[in-house]
C-alpha cells in the first residue's frame, strides 16, 4: 500500500513507516520478538529489517548483526529487549539512523527511585541522535487501515476510516481490540504512549486532526505533562471531529495507582477550560468511551433531546425512561394522533403513550416492530429512538432482520435521519443475534443505564451547553 509521507507532519513516519527495524527478533515461539515479527509479516506493506547477533534468519527473513549494519534509514525501530539493553542500543546507534523509537520495554519512570533517571537518560540519548521516542512502557501502536500491527495485540481489529484512540494503558489497548473485534467497530489507529516521556498527547491530537482516516478520537489518559499544549490541541480537534475523553486518576487513590503505573502524577487542574461549547465528550469509563464511539460511528446525530422508547417490558421501559430523563433527555407523552397511529398495530391493552409497551406478544414482534419504528421516526415528536430486545425476543432471528429493514427503509432517506439504539438483554448463546444487528451498524448495549448515558452524551455533543465542563 502506497502511503504519502507529508514532510510537514513527522508523525506520518511513525504511523505509516516505510521501513521498520525490529531489535530482539526471535525464532522462538512465544517470545515477544517472535510475536511482533509475525504480526508485522502478516500485513505490513513496507520493508522490515531484523536484528539478531547470531541467527542469520528469523522466520525466513535475513538478519543484521546490529542496527548500524542496516544500510538504510529506519522510520521506526521497535526494541524488544530489556531496559538496560535499550540504553546500550541507543549509545551505539548512529545519529540520523532512526526517526522514531517505539519503546516497548518497562523498567523506567514507573519504577520508584532509579526509574526516572534511567528514563531521562533514554530521552537524552535519543535526542542526541535525533530520535523521537514513543513510550517507554508501551503496548505499542496499530495503524489498522495501513496493515500495521506494531503491538502486543494478537490481531488487528477491523481497519479503515473510523475511530482512533490514544491511551497510556496497555491493558486498555487490549480492551479496545477486544471490543472492536466483538462489535465489528472499525478502527483507524491505536497508540499507547506509555510513560509519555517524549512524544506527547498534543502531538498525536494535532496529527489526528489532519488525518483523513481518523473520524472520531478517544483519549484514555492518566496524565498530560504539557497541559497547555494539550488544551490547545484538544480544543482545535474537537472543533472538527468528535473527541471522547476518559480522565483517570481523578481521586487520591487513583492518582496513587497512576503514579505506580506511569511514574506521572495526575494533575487535571485547568482542564475544566474544555467545556461543552468545545464539544468534548466526557466518558466516565473506558467502556463508555467505546460505546459512544460505536454510536457516533454508525448512526446519525440527533437534532434534539426527544427520545422515543419501544419495549416489550413495562418495567424495562420505565427504567429506561427514568435514566433518560435523569441524564437530561426528554421522554414526552406522544400526541393523540401519534398514539392512534401506533395503536393500529398493537392489541388494545398495549400502551402507546411513550414508552410504547408492546406487552409480550413475541410471536408478533417481527411484524409489528417495523411499522412502529417507521411511524415514530416519521413523526416530529422524537429525535432518537431506543428499542429494547430482551428475553424471548432475542431468540427470534427474523426480528433482527425486521429491525434492520425498518432502519434502512427508503422512507428514512426522505425523513431527517434519526439515530436508533438497542437495549439488548439475552443469554450468552443469543449474542449471535445481537451481532446481526451490529453488523448492520445498529449499536446494541447490554445495560439500560449504558444505553441512556450514550444517548445523553451524544445529544450533549450535538447540542452542547456552554456551561457544561469536563
Amino acid at each position: 500500500m502506497e502511503v504519502r509521507v507529508d514532510k510537514k507532519e513527522p508523525l506520518q513516519a511513525f504511523f505509516a513507516p516505510h521501513h521498520i527495524g525490529v531489535i530482539g527478533a526471535s525464532n522462538k515461539e512465544g517470545k515477544m520478538g517472535n510475536l511482533f515479527v509475525r504480526r508485522l509479516l502478516a500485513r505490513f506493506p513496507g520493508k522490515i529489517s531484523l536484528v539478531h547477533p547470531k541467527d542469520p534468519k528469523i522466520m525466513g527473513v535475513p538478519t543484521y548483526p546490529d542496527i548500524n549494519a542496516i544500510p538504510e534509514t529506519l522510520d521506526l525501530v521497535i526494541p524488544l529487549i530489556p531496559q538496560e539493553q535499550l540504553l546500550a542500543l541507543l549509545r551505539t546507534c548512529q545519529r540520523g539512523k532512526v526517526k522514531f523509537l517505539l519503546a516497548i520495554p518497562s523498567g523506567f519512570g514507573e519504577v520508584p527511585g532509579v526509574g526516572k533517571p534511567l528514563e531521562m537518560e533514554l530521552i537524552r540519548l535519543a535526542k542526541e541522535r535525533d530520535i523521537r521516542v514513543v513510550g517507554p512502557n508501551s503496548m505499542g501502536m496499530l495503524n489498522c487501515s495501513y496493515g500495521l500491527n506494531a503491538s502486543m495485540v494478537p490481531e488487528q481489529p477491523p481497519g479503515g476510516a473510523g475511530f482512533s484512540c490514544i491511551t497510556q494503558s496497555g491493558g486498555y489497548g487490549m480492551a479496545i481490540y477486544m471490543y472492536a473485534q466483538n462489535h465489528q467497530l472499525q478502527m483507524a489507529k491505536i497508540c499507547d504512549l506509555g510513560n509519555t516521556s517524549d512524544v506527547q498527547v498534543h502531538e498525536l491530537l494535532h496529527y489526528f486532526r489532519n488525518d483523513s482516516d481518523t473520524q472520531i478520537v478517544g483519549l484514555f489518559l492518566e496524565s498530560v505533562p504539557d497541559k497547555e499544549a494539550f488544551l490547545v490541541q484538544a480544543k482545535a480537534l474537537a472543533a472538527q471531529k468528535p473527541l471522547i475523553f476518559t480522565k483517570l486518576g481523578r481521586t487520591k487513590a487513583g492518582g496513587r495507582a497512576s503514579f505506580a503505573h506511569l511514574g506521572l502524577v495526575p494533575d487535571w487542574l485547568g482542564t475544566q477550560e474544555m467545556n461543552g461549547a468545545n464539544k468534548i465528550i466526557q466518558a466516565q469509563t473506558g467502556l463508555e468511551m467505546l460505546h459512544i464511539a460505536k454510536a457516533l460511528s454508525w448512526q446519525p446525530l440527533p437534532r434534539g433531546r426527544k427520545v422515543g422508547i419501544i419495549t416489550g417490558s413495562g418495567g424495562v421501559g420505565t427504567e429506561l425512561a427514568d435514566f433518560c430523563v435523569e441524564h437530561g433527555l426528554e421522554v414526552s407523552e406522544f400526541s393523540p394522533q401519534l398514539q392512534e397511529a401506533l395503536r393500529s398495530y398493537l392489541p388494545s391493552y398495549a400502551s402507546v403513550s411513550n414508552p410504547v409497551d408492546l406487552t409480550p406478544i413475541w410471536w408478533e414482534f417481527p411484524k409489528v416492530y417495523p411499522p412502529l419504528i417507521q411511524t415514530i421516526f416519521s413523526s416530529n415528536e422524537v429525535d432518537l429512538l431506543i428499542v429494547t430486545i430482551i428475553d424471548v425476543a432475542t431468540t427470534i432471528q427474523d426480528l433482527m432482520y425486521a429491525v434492520i429493514e425498518a432502519n434502512s427503509h427508503p422512507q428514512r432517506n426522505i425523513l431527517s435521519a434519526k439515530p436508533l439504539y438497542i437495549y439488548w438483554a439475552s443469554p450468552y448463546d443469543q449474542l449471535k443475534n445481537m451481532r446481526i444487528l451490529e453488523e448492520s451498524r445498529i449499536p446494541c448495549y447490554q445495560s439500560t443505564l449504558e444505553t441512556a448515558r450514550v444517548a445523553a452524551a451524544i445529544c450533549n455533543y450535538a447540542m452542547p451547553k456552554a456551561e457544561e465542563g469536563i
